[in-house]
């Protein structure tokens, strides 16, 4: 049966609808930026706030005057609904109101609207074109900046693999996981890219956010960027033996780095460490299963000496700050978008086809960098997620208009 993607016909829309598409591509590529901060008064904010402020200011205006009155729907209304309800919740439950407020404000309400305004306004292949390279210049710039601050360490021989040298965010943690939907979205364009423009621009990015992945010294986006390569292999089938054994090389070559190498040595140390922090957790999980301890309310004293302020695992993170309720809704929502965006990325054709493979591939290497940190608690992050979850929406949109000459 032949496939075909069917193109949107064009429609007219205000310059006020396009500027807030614009205003979306601006958002997504500044996610980092959310480390410039500043107070309205007594209100804190920060400049990603502001973005996203504006850009959904914009497309509820330009919608209201063309009469739209609720956001376009999506099957994951009532996941997102029951989301919501439970970081409401978890707001009541905390301790620091306030604190929590904010919490559920930057990590729930800004980053679902985005999610809402991205789904609705990338509508044709150019603009899912912008909205992809919008996060390649963004995250581009932002691992060039981490590479800047390696080298300037390694010049003036201070790189201390425990403590990665970082821009912008000082922990190269967070650094790594920003950085693992990037990197599965340039693979995705040096794989099934349509063009060779796209994929040399695919592979100049592969490129730039690889080494500064590579350089946070993360060893759960090591993990992350290994469960990507099996994807790739799974992906590619014709050559994916080539592909296994080319990984297998150049992960071998890579471990020979002796910087590398003695971060990989800390695993066990890491590993032990990680227990602990589990097991506290699992404890206060028990002392408070329903609802968690509320947006902020986890604090636990490593060893009596450093403060950790998020567990070190996705599933353990959302069911003690947003509750049992939370971490459900998260699981669907997440696993959700993984099988509808691995079934369907096959049929994909054109631009639709990278974008689809990166963006699952990006969920993947979340869902296993997961398992040993907290990727979405943090600005940045939380509004990289629901991108994410658009550019599926958008590609399954897409799919359904998939129809065969016989139809």
């Amino acid at each position: 049966m032949a496939i075909t993607v069917s193109p949107v016909p064009a429609v007219s829309e205000s310059s006020l609808l396009r500027f807030s598409r614009w205003m979306l591509f601006v958002t997504v590529a500044a996610m980092p930026l959310y480390v410039v901060r500043w107070h309205y008064g007594p209100l804190p904010t920060t400049l990603l706030e502001t973005l996203i402020l504006i850009t959904a200011g914009l497309y509820v205006v330009a919608r209201w005057r063309e009469g739209g009155r609720r956001p376009v729907a999506t099957p994951l209304d009532l996941p997102i609904a029951l989301l919501l309800l439970a970081g409401a919740i978890s707001v009541v439950v905390a301790g620091d109101h306030r604190a929590a407020l904010g919490l559920y404000r930057a990590y729930f309400i800004e980053a679902v609207a985005v999610f809402y305004v991205a789904v609705d306004l990338v509508r044709r292949t150019e603009h899912l074109q912008r909205l992809v390279l919008a996060f390649a210049i963004g995250s581009s710039l932002f691992a060039a900046l981490n590479l800047g601050a390696f080298a300037q360490a390694l010049l003036s021989n201070s790189v201390h693999i425990g403590f990665a040298p970082a821009a912008l965010y000082g922990d190269a943690n967070p650094v790594a996981m920003y950085l693992d939907p990037p990197f599965a979205m340039a693979v995705g364009l040096v794989l099934f890219a349509p063009s060779p423009r796209w994929r040399w621009m695919g592979v100049a990015w592969f490129a730039v956010v690889g080494a500064a992945l590579l350089l946070t010294f993360s060893k759960g986006g090591y993990l992350a960027v290994g469960a990507l390569a099996l994807v790739a292999v799974l992906s590619v089938r014709r050559w994916g033996a080539l592909l296994l054994a080319g990984t297998i090389a150049a992960a071998l070559l890579i471990a020979q780095i002796p910087l590398v190498a003695q971060r990989l040595g800390t695993i066990p140390i890491s590993f032990m460490g990680r227990l602990e922090i589990y097991q506290a957790t699992i404890q206060m999980i028990h002392d408070h299963p329903i609802f968690g301890v509320g947006l902020g309310g986890y604090s636990y004293q490593f060893r009596g000496q450093t403060p950790e302020i998020y567990p070190h695992d996705i599933w353990l993170t959302f069911w003690v700050e947003i509750g049992l309720l939370g971490v459900i809704v998260f699981a669907v929502i997440l696993f959700w978008l993984l099988w509808c965006g691995w079934r369907a990325w096959p049929r994909m054709r054109d631009f639709y086809r990278p974008a689809l493979w990166g963006t699952v591939g990006a969920l993947v290497m979340w869902a296993v960098h997961g398992l040993v940190d907290s990727p979405y608690w943090k600005n940045d992050m939380s509004v990289e997620f629901w991108t994410l979850a658009a550019l599926i929406i958008i590609c399954l949109r897409t799919a359904r208009r998939v129809t065969s000459p016989r139809d």
